[in-house]
C-alpha cells in the first residue's frame, strides 16, 4: 500500500530506517533525539517522539537552534550510540560522520544534503532531496517524520498528520497559489481529508482570524502587505468604517469569523482595490483569498487552524521554551497549552517593538546587492523571522535578499538570510551562497555551518568577519542573479 505515491527508492530507505529504529528499541536502548528549534522541528519532534513512544521505546529529545559542532562533540562522549537528527543534520553529514563512532544515526531531514546522493556508510540519511522531490517546497522535516511514522506503524501513527501539515505550514511551504500546499505535503492533506482529520477550504487569508478583532488582524497582516494598513490599527479601524463593516457584536469585537459571505465579499473587493491602487499586482491580490487546513480532531482555538498552531509552537520555541511546544504536540492541553498561548502573545509584541525600531532611516544598511541589519539585543532565533516580515512589509526593500545579524555570544553572530521569491527564481540559493562566503573567507566550515533553503539560511560568523562576510557575500549574490 503507498497511497502517497512514493517511489519505490524513497519506500525502501524508509523502511531501512523503520527497522533500524525497530531494532534499537528491541535492544532497549536508549535513542537520541535532536530537533531543531521553529515550528517544524518542533512539530517533527512531537512526531517522532510519539511514534516511539506508542512502541515502548526509550528515547531522550533536545532542541537546538542550530546543530553545532560542540554539541556533535558533546554526543560523542556519551554512551549511548543511536542517534536521530530531524529537521537537520544533511548539512552538518560530514562532521556527524567524522564526530559520532557509530553505524546507529538516522537522519530526517529536508533541507539541501551537502552531496546528490548518500555517501557516509555510517549514516542512513532520509532526505527528500536525495530521492527527486523537493524539501523547499513540497515536505517539510515533520513531513519527513511523519512518513517514517507511517512506515514504523501506519494505522496507529495516522493522527500524527495533522502535525506534518502543522510544520510545512510553520515552513512557509504553501508556495502553490492562494496559499496552498504542493508536492508531497499535497498528498499528505489528501490522505488527511480521506481519513476525515483535516478539512480543507477557501477563506480569506488572515492570522488568528477567529480569534482577534478585525482591525488588529488587518493591522497584523504582512503577506499580503495591506498598504497604509499594514502596522496601522487607527487606520484600519477608519478603513472598515468606510466600507460598512461593524466592528461590534453587542459588547464584543467582531473577528473575520463573524463576518457573513457578503461581508467577506465586501471586504475582499475592497482590500484588492487598496492593493492593487498601490502598484499592487494581482498576484498578491489574489493571495487574500486562502487556502486553509482545518484540523477536526481539535478542539481548542488555537490549534484547529494549521497556520494558527504553527504560529503557537513557533513561538514557545523562539522564545527558548520549545519543550512547551513539544508537550503541545504530542497531545498535551493543560498546563502547556496554557503556556504557549503566553509565550505567543509575548514573541508577538517582541516582534512589533523590533519591527518599529527598524523603520528608523539608517538602520537597515544596503550594498549593491544586498541589505542587513544588526539585531543589537533582540534573540538570536528571532532575527530570521524579522528579517521575513521586514520585506514582507516593505520595510526593507523585497528586490534585495535582507541579512539579519544576532550576537550569539562574545566571539560570534548569528547569521539569518532571507530573499523574495522572485530572487530566487533568478537563480540565488542562500544556503548556497551562504557556504561559498563561508568557504572564501578561510573559516573552518565544520565550525562555521552553513544551511538552509534557496529563499532562507543562515550561519554563524566571527564577530570580526562583518565587513569582510557582506564584503564577500554581496559579490556572490551578484554573480548568481547577473548571469
Amino acid at each position: 500500500m503507498n497511497p502517497l505515491e512514493l517511489n519505490k527508492e524513497f519506500r525502501k530507505a524508509l523502511e531501512v530506517a523503520a527497522e533500524k529504529i525497530k531494532s534499537w528499541i528491541k535492544l532497549e536502548e536508549l535513542i537520541r533525539i535532536s530537533s531543531h528549534i521553529d515550528a517544524d522541528g518542533i512539530a517533527a519532534a512531537g512526531i517522532i517522539c510519539s511514534a516511539l513512544s506508542r512502541l515502548g521505546a526509550r528515547y531522550h529529545l533536545r532542541i537546538f537552534r542550530q546543530l553545532e559542532t560542540e554539541f556533535i562533540k558533546s554526543l560523542a562522549q556519551e554512551k549511548q550510540k543511536s542517534f536521530i537528527f530531524s529537521d537537520f543534520g544533511s548539512g552538518q553529514i560530514e562532521i556527524l560522520s567524522k564526530v559520532l563512532p557509530t553505524e546507529d544515526i538516522i537522519i530526517l531531514d529536508h533541507h539541501q544534503p551537502l552531496s546528490p546522493s548518500p555517501k557516509h556508510s555510517n549514516i542512513l540519511e532520509i532526505n527528500p532531496h536525495l530521492f527527486g522531490v523537493d524539501g523547499s517546497t513540497e515536505i517539510s522535516g515533520a513531513g519527513v517524520c511523519f512518513l517514517i511514522a507511517q512506515t514504523l506503524d501506519p494505522q496507529t501513527n495516522l493522527n500524527l498528520l495533522p502535525l506534518a501539515l502543522v510544520g510545512a505550514l510553520g515552513d512557509t511551504q504553501d508556495k502553490a497559489k492562494q496559499h496552498t500546499l504542493l508536492g508531497l505535503n499535497a498528498k499528505i492533506a489528501e490522505l488527511g481529508m480521506k481519513e476525515n482529520l483535516i478539512q480543507i477550504e477557501k477563506d480569506l487569508y488572515f492570522p488568528y482570524s477567529e480569534m482577534k478583532p478585525i482591525q488588529r488582524v488587518l493591522m497584523e497582516t504582512t503577506d499580503p502587505f495591506l498598504p497604509d494598513l499594514t502596522g496601522n490599527e487607527e487606520a484600519c479601524v477608519r478603513f472598515l468604517g468606510s466600507i460598512g463593516i461593524p466592528l461590534y457584536v453587542g459588547d464584543n469585537w467582531r473577528t473575520i469569523s463573524d463576518l457573513s459571505t457578503e461581508e467577506k465579499k465586501n471586504l475582499t473587493t475592497q482590500l484588492t482595490q487598496l492593493i492593487l491602487s498601490h502598484d499592487g499586482t494581482s498576484e498578491q491580490a489574489s493571495s487574500l483569498v486562502s487556502t486553509h487546513y482545518k484540523f477536526l480532531t481539535e478542539t481548542e482555538l488555537y490549534l484547529k487552524d494549521g497556520r494558527t498552531y504553527a504560529a503557537l509552537i513557533n513561538a514557545c520555541g523562539r522564545t527558548r521554551n520549545p519543550g512547551i511546544g513539544v508537550a503541545v504536540c504530542m497531545g498535551d492541553r493543560d498546563v502547556p497549552y496554557r503556556r504557549a498561548q503566553d509565550l505567543l502573545i509575548k514573541y508577538q509584541e517582541t516582534l512589533n517593538q523590533f519591527l518599529e525600531n527598524l523603520k528608523h532611516p539608517g538602520t537597515i544598511r544596503e550594498t549593491d546587492y544586498l541589505q542587513y541589519f544588526y539585531g543589537g539585543q533582540l534573540d538570536e532565533t528571532m532575527v530570521g523571522r524579522i528579517a521575513t516580515i521586514a520585506l514582507q512589509t516593505k520595510i526593507a526593500k523585497p528586490t534585495k535578499p535582507l541579512i539579519g545579524f544576532a550576537t550569539s555570544n562574545d566571539k560570534n553572530y548569528k547569521i539569518s538570510a532571507r530573499a523574495q521569491d522572485a530572487l530566487v527564481k533568478k537563480g540565488l540559493h542562500l544556503a548556497k551562497a551562504l557556504r561559498k562566503t563561508i568557504s572564501q573567507l578561510g573559516l573552518d566550515t565544520s565550525e562555521f555551518l552553513a544551511g538552509g533553503h534557496d529563499a532562507a539560511a543562515g550561519t554563524r560568523i566571527p564577530i570580526s568577519h562583518d565587513s569582510l562576510f557582506i564584503e564577500t557575500l554581496n559579490k556572490i549574490i551578484k554573480e548568481k542573479i547577473t548571469k
